[in-house]
């Protein structure tokens, strides 16, 4: 989760992060940190 991001109203109410996913024809995956990532690190 990407959670070092500005605030925002949202129809649901505030968020503060967000999921980071990818998808192809074999399906959805949801993509996490490499270990020693550190928050506020640029995501490529």
């Amino acid at each position: 989760m990407v959670a070092n991001l500005a605030p925002r109203k949202m129809r649901f109410g505030m968020s503060e992060g967000m999921v980071l996913a990818s998808a192809n024809e074999e399906g959805i995956y949801l993509l996490s940190p490499d270990t020693g990532a550190e928050p506020g690190q640029r995501v490529t």
